[in-house]
């Protein structure tokens, strides 16, 4: 029995010791998406920092205010010393505290320039800055209609550390409607001493100011969906007196990039049709209707967007996500960005306040890690309104006993419903992928391939870490060949074509210098042998012109190249002096399959990257199922309307009609292996020739086999069409009609046998 009890005793602590690390695990899954949309899961970047959430209670504070977006905590900020700053609208306040979230201090209570005891009106957001030894804090007090700023001295405690410095009232704009007012809910500050400010009531942009607070002029307005009847009455009327109410939609967020320190990042949460605009962006990638963008001084949008979508937030915008807050609707359609912060090397993160994740981006637009979600667990944000960066030096004793100073990267996201701060931590995997960054960045391609290879070691589902490892080792590469071929492979493990056609031009350059002299010859031997095939193809068909009696199969084969060429005088041929046949017929069309057959499995990666291939059937369906639809088509039509041709004719003639097009598709195809990025265009003229030769060549073969004029040809072949689609639907109706009636029939059998 005691050695029963013992073993009993060891499982249940063997339990206990396992119970932590359930309960350690995040609620809420981290992925990215690769390049064709899908879901691909990754390790944790950010897990919950700490054991509970930070609210009024934990801090030693009155409470933060109501649950309301516009009638609470607003807005969270921090400093480069870790300080955090929540603008409390509800108490008129900021409330400030140190880097591990304890009471510091309260701004709310002033003496403005003019000596007056002062406060704020519903304060909507803040902005700190440091410059070299200066340490400045911006407040968008909203209802005054006002920035008011404050010095920092860190060397006081309490209330005292935050002394006021003056006020920048409303300035004097010209709004373009009658409606325009300023009311300031952002704002940040360059390094240049410029104020950008996202107004409430603007709807022109963002508003310039420069650092006496004078207005400068509007950057960046948002574009405003205009409906077809709207461009149609514009165009024809420019003069129209019609007013319409597409107003453009005003910035609700903006922060400062951090790296340079003069470019500003905007958020817009567009409504119904720029909405849907907004998903179009999503892959077209343009600034547009991109719901986030990074603006230089003159109002450009320098954002890259070079990742696999644009960055805007969910990609998979109709998927729904766990929910697990009460009474909230599976999220669809786009993301409502609410707020950015800007990280370490270009680093940035947005808020979808809809779905409560984080996306993560780099400065190229490549989608680090998403995560995040709706709930009440601890890690779980019921209604996200401000994130923010948290980032110090925090003093460490190293191995070997020595202080050193530690670089840590948090993330904090202002939970309004909550009246909370959700905090999160930067995990070793997200510290792994920040140093490929950085050290990418800084230009050590060497190192960043290294680093990149830890970053596939801790997560090989993440495509971007094989794009950006197959940049670093073509940085490095200096045109060698095998670090070339070595970076086309993580580009081809990446789907990524664009970064694929680059390296492969620099490979496809190597060989051709290597080898120049013998392409030249191989190009001139190709043409030579061309020029032999088609000159021994018209001696065989002239020859068999003044033959007479029964052609050979050679002789009916080698016709295709006449009737290219010549379709009016061969195919008067083909039908008055037999010069074809239904087994010429029936071999090419054994041709055109097996071309196409190439086609779908011949082709470059460039061209097929997902290395999808189709079978012989799939291809002999393709090609059988509209050649004999319009076979039978016109036949039925050409008989109603007084057609010289018979079933076999039109067969006949529609197959030698096929010639040119296995010819050119093997060359296309051919050229798929060489031919990448703009040259593509090529294969695919190539194809567009082959089609338009192919309809040219039906179209005379039509009417000469029928002995029609041209219009009451062109008549028939529209009606030939027609009829391919109404066989078609004859077809899948008696089809389906059959499978019901068998469906049907099979259940009546059932019930009898169970009965």
């Amino acid at each position: 029995m005691n050695r029963i009890a013992k073993i009993i005793a060891f499982m249940f602590a063997f339990v206990l010791l396992l119970a932590p690390c359930a309960m350690a695990a995040t609620p809420y899954d981290t992925y990215t998406y690769s390049i064709n949309g899908e879901v691909l899961k990754s390790p944790d970047a950010y897990v919950p920092d700490g054991s509970d959430t930070i609210n009024s209670a934990n801090i030693g504070i009155e409470n933060l205010g109501g649950i309301e977006i516009n009638d609470g905590a607003t807005d969270i900020e921090t400093d480069d010393f870790g300080n955090v700053y929540i603008t409390d609208s509800t108490n008129n306040r900021i409330v400030v505290l140190d880097r591990n979230y304890k009471f510091k201090a309260i701004v709310k209570d002033f003496v403005n320039s003019d000596g007056v005891e002062d406060t704020f009106d519903s304060p909507k957001s803040t902005f700190a800055v440091s410059t070299g030894a200066y340490k400045g804090l911006y407040v968008c007090d909203q209802r005054n209609k006002r920035i008011v700023k404050f010095n920092i001295y860190e060397d006081k405690v309490g209330d005292e550390a935050y002394e006021y410095d003056r006020t920048f009232k409303e300035p004097r704009i010209n709004f373009a409607s009658a409606e325009g007012t300023y009311t300031p809910q952002s704002c940040v500050v360059d390094k240049h001493g410029r104020m950008y400010v996202a107004s409430a009531g603007t709807t022109e942009g963002i508003i310039v100011l420069t650092s006496e607070g004078d207005f400068i002029n509007f950057i960046g307005a948002p574009k405003v969906s205009v409906s077809a009847l709207q461009a149609i009455i514009q165009t024809i009327n420019p003069w129209s007196t019609l007013e319409f109410t597409n107003v453009p939609t005003a910035y609700r967020n903006l922060e400062l990039d951090r790296t340079y320190g003069d470019f500003v990042y905007g958020s817009i949460i567009y409504d119904n049709e720029d909405a849907n605009s907004q998903i179009t962006q999503l892959t077209g990638k343009t600034t547009d209707y991109s719901p986030v963008k990074l603006l230089n001084a003159g109002g450009t949008d320098i954002m890259q967007r070079t990742g696999f979508f644009a960055p805007s937030g969910e990609v998979a915008v109709e998927l729904n996500t766990k929910i697990t807050a009460a009474n909230r609707g599976a999220p669809t359609g786009v993301s409502e960005i609410v707020d950015i912060t800007s990280g370490p090397d270009g680093v940035w993160s947005i808020l979808d306040q809809k779905r409560s994740k984080i996306y993560t981006y780099d400065r190229s637009g490549n989608l680090l890690y998403i995560f995040g979600d709706i709930g009440e667990q601890f890690g779980q944000v019921t209604q996200g309104n401000s994130i923010t960066y948290q980032m110090y030096n925090e003093t460490r004793i190293d191995d070997n006993g020595n202080l050193i100073e530690v670089p840590v990267t948090k993330i904090l996201v202002l939970d309004v419903a909550n009246a909370a701060i959700v905090p999160y931590r930067q995990t070793e995997y997200a510290e792994i992928l920040a140093n490929a960054i950085k050290l990418q960045n800084d230009g050590e391609f060497d190192l960043a391939a290294e680093a990149w290879k830890d970053v596939l070691a801790k997560n090989n589902n993440f495509d971007t870490a094989y794009v950006e490892m197959g940049k670093a080792i073509y940085r490095n590469s200096n045109d060698d060949d095998e670090q070339l071929k070595l970076a086309l492979d993580y580009f081809k493990a990446a789907y990524d074509t664009e970064n694929y056609a680059t390296v492969f031009k620099a490979i496809r350059a190597n060989i051709m210098e290597r080898y120049f002299i013998l392409l030249v010859i191989g190009i001139i031997v190709v043409l030579f042998v061309v020029v032999k095939v088609f000159t021994y193809a018209g001696k065989v068909n002239k020859a068999a012109a003044t033959k007479g009696g029964k052609r050979s199969l050679k002789e009916e084969l080698t016709y295709g190249f006449h009737i290219m060429f010549h379709p009016f005088d061969g195919y008067w041929d083909l039908k008055k002096e037999k010069r074809g046949s239904v087994r010429a017929s029936i071999i090419f069309l054994i041709i055109t399959v097996v071309a196409f057959y190439y086609q779908g499995i011949g082709q470059g990666y460039y061209y097929k990257p997902q290395g999808s291939t189709a079978t012989i059937v799939s291809q002999a369906a393709t090609v059988l199922i509209p050649f004999f639809l319009w076979v039978l088509s016109n036949w039925c039509f050409t008989t109603l309307f007084d057609g010289e041709g018979s079933f076999k004719d039109i067969f006949v003639a529609t197959s030698y009609a096929l010639f040119p097009v296995p010819i050119l598709v093997i060359v296309s195809t051919l050229l798929t292996q060489v031919l990448v990025g703009t040259e593509s265009q090529i294969p695919a003229l190539i194809l567009s020739v082959a089609y338009i030769w192919m309809a040219f060549l039906i179209i005379i073969g039509m009417q000469v086999t029928h002995d029609y004029s041209m219009g009451k040809n062109i008549v028939t072949v529209i009606a030939t069409l027609v009829g391919m689609v109404v066989i078609m639907f004859i077809v899948v109706l008696f089809i389906t009609l059959v499978t019901k009636m068998s469906s049907f029939a099979s259940t009546i059998a059932s019930e009898i046998s169970y009965r």
